[in-house]
């Protein structure tokens, strides 16, 4: 489903969005709520615990995981729709979800990727089979595989996995613009 349509797909519903970072995107500048979550799949996973115990049950609501990925497959700037999650840990050790429709391969592992953080052959081998590398989406998944909620992942690539951005900030600011104008 292209990035257009899902967002309209979203309009009228219960939505939350889960953010990792205050920089990916801004409660002020969007039409749903926002809970920052901080980095990593912990984090995240007990963001999600947290609202869960609190949330008004009722109506359904609609888990949206919006942020950022590195990505060698893609340029910077690159908005996709992911639909199957790997949880990689420290050791590299998977497992999956996969979720209806076509969409990209997003692996959340416990540190940025890039050749700073694992060796050229290890980001080109893992690069080779998935198409984005976070820390959040695969938590965000599991969460709602476990409580049957609706989940959608939106993801924009902000860096090429080669430690090579000079300018994150500017980079983060231009994503940030780019998610606001797109879900409004």
């Amino acid at each position: 489903m292209e990035i257009k349509e899902l967002v309209e797909e979203l309009k009228g519903r219960n939505v939350i969005l889960f953010v990792a970072a205050e920089g990916e995107i801004s409660s002020s500048e969007v039409p749903y709520p926002v809970v920052y979550t901080g980095y990593g799949k912990m984090r995240m996973f007990s963001a999600l615990l947290k609202w869960y115990a609190t949330r008004d049950k009722g109506g359904e609501s609609v888990i949206v995981n919006i942020g950022t990925a590195g990505s060698a497959k893609y340029p910077i700037g690159t908005i996709l729709t992911c639909t199957h999650f790997i949880n990689g840990g420290s050791e590299l050790v998977y497992d999956r979800i996969d979720l209806p429709g076509e969409g990209c391969s997003v692996f959340s592992g416990d540190y940025f990727m890039s050749t700073q953080t694992f060796s050229p052959q290890e980001v080109k081998e893992l690069s080779g089979k998935y198409d984005l590398f976070d820390m959040e989406a695969y938590a965000a998944a599991q969460f709602c595989k476990m409580h049957g909620l609706p989940f959608v992942c939106i993801k924009a690539v902000s860096d090429n996995l080669d430690g090579s951005v000079k300018d994150w900030q500017a980079i983060l600011g231009r994503i940030r613009a780019m998610f606001t104008d797109l879900l409004r």
